[in-house]
């Protein structure tokens, strides 16, 4: 596992962008007709000789606004189960407990694997919350983004930087009241009493909290992935698709011409970019324009100017997004793609192969296209928000695919963005699952998300399964 415990401390910068030239290469993608289907090859044999996809499932837990996926795969030994995140953050419907319970009765309290997309609250806290539960558990492997290696200096400062801002940020924000501390809270896990990141229970149960000490492995896109041998036996593949190892795309967050914006609708989480009120002075009665004393002047323009702390909340949340570990599952001929929270630096790696509108970089990759062009199965990206499921992936996926999409109405501004899942729902034939299409004992299932789609299975609550 050299290749994967060696973590890309980044490449060198890439030339600046065009703006015209990127608009014209966006455009041309989006317009290519799609090619027919390739579908990556697989190595092993049994189910992925040809026999099909029988003895596979997908199970998606409704935990509120959190990742938390169960995937079964049938072996010779066999059901094997690999654990895809385990966190809730905004809008906890307290039902993490009993999901976490249940999936350790289903699977016998054995993991052939334990992914850890990225290190957010709501993809983690789980193992937190539970850890007397995981305490119990038996682990094959452990699979963490390139970030989370003890023995990278660079991935060490990185997140050590990264929580010491988000800590500082948290403090600050709530101190006003602002509700960018929650997303802080969510890069933290909530600060302590000494200070220390509430996230840090779930790290520490992630690298030695389960019943034994498993095997870790730290990946970046195009490390040769590491099953356990009975998923290897069973004909199971996986591909790292991301994180890059470039720390420059893991800063490029967003790439609004490739996002699902609604006509005149502003973003999630950026200001309004017109003028305020206030400085719109055909409103005013005359005598409203007055002369103010120096700190009256002061005080009204620090209220208006630009918010550099929400800012800076922004930057180092989205960072963290990028993370994220973007994995192809194959198995008996099917294809199922977990992309975690990837925005756009992560996805742009994926999709280009580097810098969008660098040169070599202004369409995407074959690779990219046969992969997206054969997938059966998408987690909708960061819960469905406008800025993880770019225009040019959901314009090259097959058609028929099934999506689940982990989300919570209400829980953050415009999540889920409807213009993105309509494009989904185009693509999969209807076929989209929302986890809070299901209730808990907490909460009931939420009415506007519409019914769970007909090729899905659910009781109705707790979870929801896709059988292949």
């Amino acid at each position: 596992m050299a290749a994967a415990k060696k973590a890309a401390s980044g490449s060198k910068p890439r030339v600046g962008k065009k703006k015209a030239r990127v608009a014209k290469a966006a455009k041309t993608a989006r317009q290519k007709p799609a090619k027919a289907a390739s579908v990556p090859t697989s190595a092993g044999t049994g189910a992925a000789s040809g026999q099909g996809a029988k003895g596979l499932r997908v199970r998606m837990y409704r935990v509120g606004f959190g990742d938390f996926f169960l995937l079964t795969v049938s072996t010779a030994k066999g059901d094997k189960h690999i654990l895809i995140d385990c966190g809730v953050h905004a809008v906890d419907l307290g039902s993490i407990q009993a999901a976490v319970a249940q999936m350790a009765a289903d699977c016998g309290k054995q993991l052939a694997l334990v992914i850890m997309t990225h290190r957010h609250a709501d993809h983690i806290s789980g193992f937190a919350k539970c850890s007397d539960v995981f305490s119990q558990i038996t682990v094959d492997r452990v699979w963490m983004p390139w970030f989370e290696d003890p023995t990278n200096p660079v991935a060490t400062k990185f997140q050590t930087n990264l929580t010491a801002l988000a800590g500082q940020l948290s403090l600050r924000l709530a101190a006003r009241g602002d509700q960018s501390a929650a997303m802080m809270d969510n890069i933290t896990g909530g600060m302590g009493a000494a200070g220390g990141s509430g996230n840090q229970k779930a790290l520490d149960v992630l690298h030695n909290g389960f019943k034994n000490k498993p095997a870790h492995d730290f990946y970046k896109a195009g490390d040769p992935a590491n099953l356990p041998q009975d998923l290897v036996d069973a004909g199971l593949t996986a591909q790292l698709l991301g994180p890059p190892g470039d720390t420059k795309l893991i800063a490029q967050m967003t790439n609004t011409a490739d996002q699902y914006l609604a006509e005149a609708m502003q973003d999630d989480d950026e200001p309004a970019k017109t003028f305020l009120k206030a400085f719109q002075a055909n409103i005013y009665p005359d005598h409203a324009f007055k002369f103010f004393a120096a700190d009256k002047v002061k005080a009204l323009i620090d209220g208006v100017r630009p918010d550099v702390l929400a800012a800076r909340a922004q930057a180092a949340d989205k960072t963290l997004n990028n993370q994220s570990l973007l994995i192809l599952f194959s198995f008996g001929g099917k294809n199922l793609l977990f992309a975690g929270d990837a925005q756009w630096g992560n996805w742009e790696n994926f999709l280009y192969g580097g810098a969008f509108g660098t040169p070599g970089h202004t369409q995407m990759t074959k690779q990219a296209t046969d992969i997206l062009n054969s997938i059966d199965f998408y987690k909708v990206g960061h819960h469905g928000s406008r800025n993880a499921t770019p225009k040019d992936a959901v314009a090259a996926m097959r058609h028929g695919c099934v999506g689940m999409c982990s989300t919570q109405i209400g829980a953050y501004n415009e999540v889920p963005r409807e213009p993105l899942l309509q494009a989904l729902r185009g693509r999969m034939d209807g076929q989209l699952a929302r986890s809070d299409q299901v209730g808990v004992a907490q909460k009931p299932a939420d009415p506007s998300a519409g019914q769970v789609p007909t090729n899905f299975k659910s009781s109705g609550t707790l979870f929801i399964d896709y059988d292949f």
